[in-house]
């Protein structure tokens, strides 16, 4: 199984930094390969950024990865919920 260190591998290889919510980087624990994909694909321009997130009892919550610049002009990937809801249903998931 792929771990969360090989997703960063590919940012950091890309010279971009990965920014998530803490809770979002637990709910992805599992699905780090689908992840990984997503992630790669819009790094090459393949998608159009959306991730389907899986979360307990079937449920899912959309995450969209966003390309941006910092002030000092460094690369920054922000991966967060597109529904305002999605980080509470996110957070709601993974306190158990």
């Amino acid at each position: 199984m792929l771990s969360f260190d090989a997703v960063e591998d590919v940012c950091e290889r890309s010279r971009t930094t990965l920014v998530l919510h803490p809770a979002v980087r637990r709910a992805v624990r599992g699905y780090e390969e689908s992840f990984y994909i997503g992630l790669r694909c819009f790094l090459r321009g393949e998608t159009d950024g959306l991730y389907f997130l899986p979360l307990p009892h079937g449920e899912f919550v959309k995450l969209r990865f966003e390309k941006r610049s910092s002030i000092g002009g460094y690369n920054i990937i922000r991966v967060s919920p597109v529904s305002i809801e999605g980080l509470q249903r996110i957070k709601s998931a993974t306190d158990d």
